[in-house]
């Protein structure tokens, strides 16, 4: 399977676990209840709710039969996980066909106000960001798999998306204007707040340094199930 059907299952399966999803998030530091959805779930729940899905929707695409596993511990790394593995080769788990690390890049928060932590989620250098960057170094130095990737997901919100969410969320009201507020901060004339930006200035340097391969984005739409979701972009990268 190629990384461009890959993220084609990522962004019908998002959009189907987003409607299904039972799982509630909470602020680690509040205790605050998020309200329910993919925007609010953690990855780790995120990915093994998609692959659930995956395996029911797509049941052959896995080869041999269930060949697939989340949270695979990297050799000779303590404590570090990689998100999911699996085959659509023949390729055992022993050896999966793909080794792929998952990133959430939330440009808003729960309740719609400005999240300044998407940048240092692809970029930063630091381990203790644990960005995209550091995701494509661990996985070259501690290879799991044939194929490597690293796969980010993001809401993206403008005034029309506001509009819309208002339609499906009418009583959350102020979450959505607070993303509407996001969005005249940002400047642009039809309000767009967009991953597609900093993913493309991302996808220069990670290519100049001849770290992957270019760029692979798709778009997923209508996951509505919490007032500050909707569309957005999976995008990823196969690791050289």
């Amino acid at each position: 399977m190629k990384l461009e059907q890959v993220l084609e299952r990522f962004a019908e399966g998002l959009v189907a676990v987003d409607s299904t999803t039972t799982h509630s998030s909470a602020n680690q530091r509040t205790g605050e209840v998020y309200l329910p959805g993919v925007k609010t779930l953690r990855e780790p729940v995120f990915v093994k709710e998609l692959l659930d899905w995956w395996r029911t929707a797509y049941k052959s695409d896995f080869n041999p039969k269930d060949a697939s596993n989340i949270e695979v511990p990297y050799p000779d790394v303590a404590r570090a996980k990689c998100d999911l593995i699996f085959s659509t080769d023949g390729s055992s788990l022993q050896n999966p066909e793909w080794a792929i690390e998952v990133k959430h890049i939330a440009l808003v928060g729960n309740n719609g106000k400005n999240n300044d932590y998407g940048v240092p989620k692809i970029l930063s250098p630091y381990l203790k960001d644990r960005s995209l960057i550091h995701d494509i170094k661990r996985m070259q130095e501690h290879k799991i798999g044939k194929k490597q990737a690293v796969i980010g997901y993001c809401f993206e919100y403008n005034y029309k998306t506001c509009d819309e969410a208002l339609t499906h969320h009418s009583q959350y009201e102020e979450y959505i204007n607070n993303v509407r507020s996001v969005c005249k901060i940002n400047g642009a004339s039809n309000g767009e707040l967009s991953v597609i930006p900093m993913a493309e200035f991302a996808n220069e340097i990670f290519v100049s340094k001849n770290l992957v391969k270019p760029m692979v984005i798709r778009e997923f739409k209508n996951a509505w199930r919490h007032p500050c979701g909707g569309s957005g972009h999976i995008f990823g990268w196969e690791i050289i």
